[in-house]
């Protein structure tokens, strides 16, 4: 083991249970706070589709497609796919999502680079949960940068989503112990969404070796939200 592992163990580790709280919380422990970009243009995303398969037939049928048809993915499969991780019950409170948090601190955010996306130029958006929308970011070139924003064993994906954890929502109730919280709500989320692809006969890739920074500087990203996962999605077989 690395000693910077040894040494990063220490520091998540629980002694002991913690105390149950008797008093008010404060806000920044019950608050659920969300990303959003109010001055940018909306894409309001179809109502998610139902799955047209059983939970055990979407278990067999996942699995890791490394390289996709040159066909676009319409609105409806996007909405399939991010649908699988959005809010189920936005009157309680906190809301109640598909996927479980630490806390209900919720520090994951879920941005989209469409390559070949019906209805969307090739670019950035971020994906707005309360409404079920894209945001349209900016319009990039992302053809030819692939390698460094998804991953270079990964042909011609026609959309790929990108997880970043702003961490400090966390980090004010949990320490240290919000960046193993950030990394366990991601694969919470990418199991749903690959499931959600098996089960709408999308193909899907979960990986982890995109360059950082091109990722940050891609999405301009601030020095408080770390870019954790990609996945990338699009059609499988023959066009």
């Amino acid at each position: 083991m690395f000693e910077e592992t040894k040494r990063f163990h220490e520091l998540t580790k629980v002694h002991e249970p913690p105390k149950l709280s008797t008093g008010a919380a404060p806000i920044t422990h019950v608050q659920v706070f969300y990303k959003e970009y109010p001055r940018f243009e909306t894409v309001e995303l179809p109502e998610p589709s139902a799955a047209a398969m059983s939970l055990d037939e979407a278990w067999q049928r996942r699995s890791s497609t490394r390289a996709y048809s040159s066909l676009p993915l319409a609105l409806e499969d996007v909405s399939a796919v991010l649908g699988s991780c959005r809010i189920l019950d936005a009157e309680r409170e906190p809301p109640r999502r598909s996927y479980p948090s630490a806390g209900a601190r919720c520090p994951i955010e879920l941005y989209l680079l469409s390559f070949r996306v019906e209805g969307l130029e090739q670019g950035c958006s971020h994906y707005k949960m309360r409404t079920h929308e894209l945001e349209k970011l900016w319009p990039a070139e992302l053809a030819g940068r692939t390698d460094e924003i998804v991953s270079p064993y990964v042909a011609d994906p026609a959309a790929a989503i990108v997880m970043t954890s702003v961490i400090s929502r966390s980090e004010v109730k949990y320490g240290h112990k919000a960046y193993p919280f950030s990394l366990i709500e991601a694969g919470h989320m990418a199991q749903n969404i690959q499931l959600a692809c098996a089960a709408h006969s999308l193909g899907c890739c979960s990986v982890g070796g995109f360059v950082d920074d091109a990722i940050s500087s891609l999405l301009d990203l601030t020095e408080d939200e770390i870019p954790l996962y990609v996945l990338a999605l699009g059609k499988t077989g023959s066009d």
